[in-house]
């Protein structure tokens, strides 16, 4: 299984001649930064990745600090195009794709003043509860409230609120811009995609403290002299606007008509499916607008599944490695080793993934369990929850899926594969490029940039399939009562869980 965290950075693919388009991608996650090469037929010619250090104490535990992002950014794209023979000269344009719902506040310059709250904190304010009526489910007045009641000096003196895109375009190309899908987190009328001033007036937060709003796939600018020596990036080349992370995940797996559903396991989980037209009331899913201008996404969410799984390897694996003399990135693969024994179902053993809302339970454990039972069940939680969100979408849109395409750290693992179709009982579609978010983004850059007219013939072009996996029957009989187990279990967190939505 090849690592979904740590530090990598290889070369891809055969090398192209100068006709290819490349676009420069960069991919900020929660826990790590990826910049990526991939030209116009889909290939990913270079890539590197960095994860992030560990925060300093005095920050909180979903904050971050706003320069790591750049900085990461900035020395994941010097290897990614050191490692390519073309290097610089032979980007056609550059393109971020952010995790979305993340906040800093800046000063007149977009400097940082004070640390990123990340999307996974949950602190909130009396006045967050009292509006909730007008606010609904745009979780930015969570935070924004938090830092009003405790940090008022620094919510004051903040001349704007950043959401992480604007921050990076920003330090890329001067432009104090965010798109649709990470504006959908602030004060947004969703019927016109633009900053509402009937909740900024209702909230006290007027729409002057956020960037204004464009389309994804926009260009806003072009890389600056500044941003050029610090990235390696050519001086001038026209920066695309991109979209959030899960968007850019379901462009690039051709999730763009209805029937089609993708699952991203990474951080955390992401199910999701195409709709014509905002929902207005999508239950335990969200109503995001989609890549593609005009179009909408139907999104359900299960926080920290990945994150689980790494903090599992770092408690409970790390040291094996260590006597084992294991690789940092060959963790994953001692502890899928270790998962091999253990029979689908972990002997009983149900995982509930929502540490992250400090709801994480192992359930049915018993004596017989062992360190490897936890791991696989850890993997299966994953797949339960995938499957409960599946069944969702297909009763909300009346079509049944014939297939899950799956993508993100997760789908490296053939064993992780496997649990999925098992316990969805569906075919799992993998496709070439694992990091589809890094592929939606370049998709949207080919398109913007006018290497491609239209975006059924970016994804006609770009999108490949490497693997349909099939259910295994037994299996799917053995994962079906145990859904029912995790499903019980959710129906009772189910109000508890909502609080944190």
């Amino acid at each position: 299984m090849r690592p979904a965290f740590g530090r990598v950075n290889y070369l891809l693919g055969p090398l192209k001649n100068m006709s290819q388009r490349v676009f420069a991608v960069f991919e900020v996650g929660t826990t790590g930064t990826r910049s990526v090469l991939v030209d116009e037929e889909g290939l990913e010619l270079s890539k590197a990745y960095e994860e992030y250090p560990p925060t300093p104490r005095e920050l909180a535990t979903h904050e971050q600090l706003a320069d790591t992002f750049w900085r990461t950014a900035c020395t994941t794209m010097q290897r990614a195009l050191s490692d390519y023979r073309h290097g610089a000269e032979s980007v056609t344009s550059v393109v971020i794709a952010t995790t979305r719902d993340c906040w800093t506040p800046v000063d007149k310059e977009g400097n940082a003043i004070g640390p990123t709250i990340l999307w996974t904190d949950n602190r909130s304010s009396k006045k967050k509860e009292e509006l909730a009526d007008i606010i609904g489910p745009r979780r930015a007045f969570m935070k924004l409230f938090w830092l009003s009641e405790n940090r008022s000096k620094l919510f004051d003196s903040a001349h704007k609120f950043f959401t992480l895109d604007t921050f990076l375009n920003n330090r890329l190309c001067g432009a104090m811009i965010t798109e649709t899908s990470n504006a959908r987190f602030g004060p947004i009328d969703h019927s016109k995609l633009k900053w509402s001033d009937e909740i900024c007036e209702a909230t006290g937060i007027p729409a002057s403290k956020f960037a204004d709003i464009a389309n994804p796939g926009t260009t806003i600018g072009e890389v600056t002299g500044e941003a050029g020596k610090t990235t390696g990036l050519r001086k001038g080349t026209p920066v695309i606007l991109g979209s959030g992370d899960q968007q850019c995940s379901a462009l690039g797996t051709g999730t763009i008509k209805t029937g089609i559903v993708k699952a991203t396991t990474g951080t955390g989980t992401f199910v999701i499916t195409h709709t014509d037209d905002y929902v207005e009331d999508p239950y335990v899913l969200y109503s995001h607008p989609a890549a593609i201008p005009g179009s909408w996404i139907l999104e359900g969410v299960l926080p920290g599944t990945g994150w689980a799984f790494k903090w599992y390897r770092d408690q409970y694996y790390r040291a094996d490695a260590t006597v084992a003399g294991t690789d940092e990135d060959d963790i994953y693969e001692l502890m899928e080793a270790s998962v091999q024994d253990v029979p689908a179902g972990s002997d009983g053993l149900v995982f509930f993934p929502f540490m992250a809302l400090n709801k994480g339970i192992l359930y049915n454990l018993n004596f017989g369990h062992t360190k490897a039972h936890i791991a696989r069940a850890i993997m299966e939680g994953n797949g339960y929850g995938i499957r409960f969100y599946l069944n969702t979408i297909e009763q909300m849109v009346d079509v049944e899926a014939q297939e899950l395409i799956i993508d993100g750290g997760g789908a490296n693992s053939p064993l992780w594969r496997q649990i999925m179709a098992d316990c969805t009982n569906k075919t799992v579609v993998l496709p070439r490029t694992r990091d589809s978010t890094v592929m939606g983004a370049a998709i949207l850059a080919a398109v913007g940039s006018g290497v491609y007219g239209s975006f059924g013939e970016a994804i006609a072009n770009m999108y490949h399939v490497e693997e349909k996996r099939q259910p295994i029957p037994e299996n799917v009989s053995v994962y079906k009562p145990q859904y029912e187990t995790f499903n019980n279990l959710l129906l009772a967190e189910l109000s508890t869980l909502l609080e944190h939505y």
